[in-house]
């Protein structure tokens, strides 16, 4: 009990630990935080499990949450960075994960599954279930509306994220599942590639 109420005082930390990945990006209206990323991403995770499943997938949905709210508490510590130095550094994108694998191990003790926490960081960072790249997605799709919404997104944001988007749904095995995501990313990258501001965003679904 004692090991809970500890970690509740260590999550309050992602209120304040910024995702510094995005201070490279420029147009900063606002700093994101951890806690902030993690319920989005948590919400579009459940919605789309919930997508997939209202078709006939057979999706965890309580596992794709908990891989959404897991993802990235490791970066309580520090060990965010940007999406494009990532690409251009892979050793410090490396280095980062590693960081970031051992925070999890570490903070896996304050947890009463603690077993339950490592295998699920791990197969988060491995991506090595429909749920883990359907969670993985949604981090994918929080990090581009982020940035559309901070008035930071740009056309070859849209370039990169896309195909990797694709990429995480062409693994996934369940064949519904797979069907309707690759729709569901073909409707959103063309709408993507519309919007010029967060006030296009906005505007466009307030329509009725």
């Amino acid at each position: 009990m004692n090991n809970i109420i500890d970690l509740i005082n260590l999550l309050q930390i992602t209120r304040v630990q910024p995702q510094y990945g995005y201070s490279i990006a420029g147009k900063n209206m606002r700093q994101g935080n951890i806690a902030e990323h993690h319920y989005l991403v948590t919400m579009i995770g459940w919605q789309l499990a919930e997508l997939v499943n209202s078709k006939g997938a057979k999706i965890d949905t309580l596992k794709v949450l908990k891989f959404c709210l897991l993802h990235d508490v490791g970066e309580i510590f520090g060990g965010d960075i940007g999406m494009y130095y990532a690409k251009a550094n892979p050793k410090a994108r490396n280095a980062a994960k590693k960081f970031e694998e051992e925070n999890q191990r570490f903070l896996s003790q304050y947890f009463g599954n603690k077993k339950e926490v490592l295998n699920l960081t791990k197969e988060i960072l491995e991506s090595n279930s429909d749920e883990a790249h359907i969670a993985k997605i949604a981090d994918y799709l929080e990090v581009t509306h982020y940035k559309l919404f901070n008035d930071q997104l740009k056309g070859k944001d849209h370039v990169l994220v896309a195909p990797k988007l694709t990429e995480k749904v062409s693994k996934i095995k369940d064949k519904i599942a797979k069907k309707e995501l690759l729709t569901f990313i073909n409707i959103w990258s063309k709408k993507m590639s519309k919007y010029n501001s967060f006030l296009d965003a906005s505007t466009d679904a307030l329509k009725v």
